[in-house]
């Protein structure tokens, strides 16, 4: 490592920290920051508070007037409910009974199931998408709350029936694929949900429209409460529920979500305004959004359910929304995202949906070079086992002149070996450390040898490792595509399967055998092995080799319940590197390198910078010593 380099990192990593110094909030700032969250929570907790003393009140209530009625003539019944229902509920008291009826408006990709109790999307099915075992993929369903919090009444308008309107009653045109409900506090007064679908989309358009609401709503915002439970759609419940959780996009572009891993409940305040609020599962999400956004206030919390397994995690959200309260009339717009977490579909649709994909550090290799490679080949190609054997040569050709490169260095440090044991025979003692390792470097000068030369080309190729981890458990494309053995490539590959819990390896390892994964650990102790016999051992190599055989082991437990695609893709990918090691084997000529080296020490090599501080220290230490 040279004088400028050292330099360059030196000054990369002042930077860092004078970033993180001069970026990070005062003391007056985080304060703010506390007060500011603590009265949102206090908010919170004090409306939720109110509408549970309403409720009990509520219940009371009806309590009091069941006594009441009970003791009177059945004639006097329904007068006296009609007066309780107007104490209660006011100008929505006719909305409190009603028969629920449901409205389905499709496409050729979507078809949506609407409710009149509460006016809202009840469920929404794919028609592209099945399960795991082959029925209807629905998304939302009879967990489904929607509606907006009316502090006046002290509850939501998902539990009220509201009227479905036709041209007729609505007084104006309702377009095909549109729906109409409203629900009236008088003659003129309403609140309206209008939903359309537009074809070939996977966007739900909402529109809530409010005609003479300001005298009955005084809020300068109003709450929506959203609530919904994720069903289990794929192979297995613990693979799914890694990857279901809520995110949400704030306006300024950062996005944040809650824990996935995390197995308790969990909440968060949405501390900016917002755009959208997504409930993500492992390949199909439900996003509502705001066009122009949530105001700052509301909250989110995702809750594992442990006891079911058809039912992934509770998802609910309470979302503010700002109105003008002297408006006569107004219009908010908002949709629902309704598809799956394929990437090209979620960039269309112009909004950073594709955030929901969590691509990693190295999302950039994937977006830019992985996705682009996969789905060009996918458009002539329909076997995803074949997509990823080309996938994989068409990479491991791109890399070839870095593991060419890679291979050499070690060759030359090969040729080398038998004048650094000399080196390692002359100065045996520990004592003698500086020395020998300065009479290497000056072999290293004169050789014209790099000895990190192997480690550089490896390094670069590692984030494309990463970038291919993160891309096929994530990969929709591969969803219940089926390969050889395996019926799922997004999912584990089975030979053998126990039901009987075996404790610690059915915790660590499962009740199955993945044959992927047998595969791609026994080849990568052949890429070992390869590797080893190229390698120049140093005295702790015999440690090194027993590392290499712990992480194939360890890799099977890994990889045993990864996706099968992802064993597959490293397990062809060692075989590559197996044959590429082969071939290289027989283009460099070992007595050729030696050669090479040895007319490079007669040509005499200036010392670099950190080979000259590497000599000082060593006469220091002679001199010491003396």
């Amino acid at each position: 490592m040279d004088k400028n380099t050292i330099t360059g990192t030196i000054l990369i990593g002042l930077l860092i920290i004078g970033f993180y110094y001069f970026t990070q909030p005062t003391a007056e700032e985080r304060e703010q920051m506390i007060r500011y969250q603590d009265s949102i929570r206090e908010v919170y907790q004090e409306t939720m508070r109110y509408e549970k003393e309403l409720q009990q009140k509520e219940l009371q209530q009806k309590e009091n007037q069941q006594a009441v009625l009970s003791a009177l003539p059945t004639s006097s019944h329904d007068s006296i409910q009609e007066q309780a229902l107007l104490q209660t509920y006011g100008k929505f008291a006719h909305a409190t009974n009603g028969e629920e009826e449901f409205t389905t408006i499709e496409n050729d990709i979507l078809s949506v199931s609407l409710s009149n109790k509460g006016g809202k999307l009840y469920s929404a099915e794919l028609k592209e998408y099945k399960t795991y075992t082959q029925e209807p993929l629905i998304l939302l369903g009879e967990d489904t709350e929607f509606g907006i919090l009316l502090s006046e009444i002290g509850m939501s308008t998902n539990e009220l029936f509201f009227t479905k309107m036709d041209s007729k009653t609505a007084g104006k045109t309702i377009p095909k694929n549109t729906v109409l409900y409203r629900l009236y506090a008088d003659d003129y007064s309403y609140i309206e949900f209008e939903y359309t679908l537009p074809e070939d989309s996977y966007q739900l358009e909402m529109k809530m429209n409010m005609k003479g609401m300001d005298t009955h709503m005084r809020d300068i915002t109003y709450n929506i409460a959203w609530e919904t439970t994720g069903k289990t759609l794929e192979k297995t419940k613990s693979a799914e529920e890694l990857y279901t959780n809520i995110i949400w996009k704030y306006l300024d572009d950062d996005v944040d979500n809650i824990n996935s891993r995390s197995k308790k409940a969990e909440t968060k305040d949405l501390t900016g305004k917002v755009s959208w609020v997504a409930y993500k599962q492992h390949f199909f999400s439900v996003v509502f959004i705001a066009k122009n956004s949530f105001a700052r206030g509301g909250e989110v919390s995702l809750n594992p359910i442990t006891n079911d397994e058809s039912k992934l995690k509770e998802f609910s959200s309470l979302l503010t929304v700002e109105r003008d309260r002297n408006a006569k009339e107004e219009t908010i717009e908002f949709s629902f995202y309704i598809g799956p977490n394929h990437y090209a579909t979620l960039k269309k649709q112009g909004i950073a949906l594709e955030n929901l994909l969590d691509l990693g550090w190295f999302g950039f290799i994937t977006k830019f070079v992985i996705i682009p490679i996969f789905n060009w080949l996918a458009s002539f190609i329909g076997n995803y086992g074949l997509i990823i054997l080309l996938l994989t040569i068409l990479i491991k050709i791109i890399l070839f002149p870095l593991t060419f490169k890679s291979y050499l260095s070690t060759a030359r440090m090969r040729v080398l070996k038998p004048q650094i044991d000399k080196i390692n025979a002359k100065f045996p003692d520990s004592a003698d450390a500086m020395k020998r390792q300065q009479a290497t470097m000056d072999l290293y000068r004169k050789a014209g040898v790099n000895p990190m030369g192997g480690c550089l080309p490896m390094l670069i190729q590692f984030p494309i490792l990463i970038a291919m981890f993160r891309f096929f458990p994530s990969s929709i494309e591969l969803r219940q595509q089926s390969f050889l053995w395996a019926d799922d490539l997004s999912s584990f590959d089975s030979i053998l399967e126990w039901t009987t819990h075996i404790p610690l390896l059915s915790n660590f390892y499962g009740n199955h055998i993945s044959l992927f994964t047998l595969l791609m650990a026994v080849s990568m102790i052949f890429v070992n092995k390869f590797n080893g016999a190229n390698t120049t051992p140093t005295p702790g190599m015999p440690n090194m080799k027993v590392m290499m055989w712990m992480m194939s082991i360890m890799m099977v437990f890994w990889f045993n319940n990864y996706s099968s695609g992802l064993s597959y893709y490293y397990f062809l990918a060692n075989l590559i590197t197996i044959l590429q090691t082969i071939v290289i084997r027989q283009l460099i000529n070992d007595k050729a390198i030696l050669q090479k080296i040895e007319s490079n020490k007669k040509s005499p090599k200036k010392k670099s910078g950190f080979q000259e501080r590497l000599a000082k220290m060593a006469r220091e230490q002679q001199n010491y010593k003396r």
